[in-house]
């Protein structure tokens, strides 16, 4: 082989060398994956989020929230919503007929408009409410002679509401009419007896009360509702 051959193959030669002992940091490598030895990789998904165990003995509320750290609100108590309100009861029991004096009163002529009085002459408070039963009779247990009286629930009758007779002396009164125009037009009977039954009661009180009245069916007498006095 010439020189000129030797020259040539020894410059190739020169050239491979140097493409293959190029500087390692002319070509970026892949970090290592693999972490020191020791250390674990921390999860990144945070709470909340797919791929995040839950701890033991704590499941998850509905809203994230766990037992004892809800922020809904504490129930409440009291009465239902919508509960009408209403007065507590006083105790006081209603009166018996033995617990009352019937009392005349005051209005007009026998026949007409009275109001009579309900009085409590025991030692303990006691309450009426509603409408007495009256009727004009003979003798404080006789029948009624005529029709008793109709309640009258009109527009400009009182409304029966609850009253307390205080000890020893309290009252209440309610209204009586009779219609004596009326007794021209029928056969007229007379009674001497107004007889009345206190609200809630089937034993009666009774006053002198000497009238004529209508015999039934025609209605002569009316009696409203017990009111304070």
């Amino acid at each position: 082989m010439g020189i000129k051959s030797l020259v040539v193959a020894a410059l190739a030669a020169g050239v491979a060398l140097g493409t293959t002992a190029c500087d390692p940091s002319d070509t970026p490598k892949p970090l290592p994956t693999t972490a020191p030895a020791g250390q674990t990789t921390q999860p990144t998904a945070q709470p909340g989020q797919p791929g995040q165990p839950t701890q033991p003995g704590q499941p998850t509320q509905p809203g994230g929230n766990t037992p004892g750290t809800t922020d809904a609100p504490a129930p409440t108590t009291g009465a239902p919503a919508g509960d009408p309100t209403t007065t507590a009861p006083t105790g006081t029991a209603k009166c018996t007929t033995s617990q009352l004096i019937l009392d005349k009163g005051h209005g007009g002529q026998i026949g007409g408009t009275w109001f009579l009085k309900f009085i409590n002459k025991s030692s303990t408070p006691c309450t009426l409410e509603g409408f007495p039963g009256v009727s004009q009779t003979n003798g404080p247990q006789g029948d009624p002679v005529g029709e008793p009286a109709e309640r009258d629930k009109g527009p400009q009758a009182p409304t029966p509401t609850l009253v307390t007779l205080t000890a020893n002396g309290g009252a209440a009164q309610f209204e009586f009419i009779s219609y004596p125009k009326q007794v021209n037009d029928c056969a007229a009977l007379r009674s001497n007896t107004l007889r009345v039954y206190p609200p809630d009661n089937t034993e009666s009180l009774s006053l002198p009360w000497d009238n004529l009245i209508c015999p039934s069916p025609q209605r002569m007498l009316v009696v409203r509702a017990i009111t304070p006095m």
